[in-house]
């Protein structure tokens, strides 16, 4: 069984408060649907963590994100969650 490893410090830090203003959602919301992503890219991200090909619409779908007015990936990509441009991000 794969997991991941989640501190306490993902509710105050600097990219949860930056992604959860640019989503307009609560951070409590926004760490669901990372950890959604995050436990999507066990299965299916390239072993080093990349997005290689992916939409920002299939990051969205992967993190169970039902918000098409607010864009999921590029406020990732903001915030410092997703680094490399759209078709080539990296978690």
């Amino acid at each position: 069984m794969a997991w991941i490893e989640s501190h306490q410090s993902l509710l105050r830090h600097r990219k949860t408060l930056r992604a959860a203003t640019l989503l307009g959602v609560s951070r409590h919301t926004l760490i669901g649907h990372l950890h959604a992503l995050w436990w999507w890219a066990l299965d299916s991200a390239t072993p080093d963590g990349a997005l290689r090909g992916m939409t920002d619409a299939e990051i969205a779908e992967a993190a169970e994100w039902p918000d098409a007015e607010h864009p999921f990936a590029p406020a990732l990509a903001e915030a410092g969650f997703l680094d490399g441009p759209a078709s080539a991000r990296v978690l």
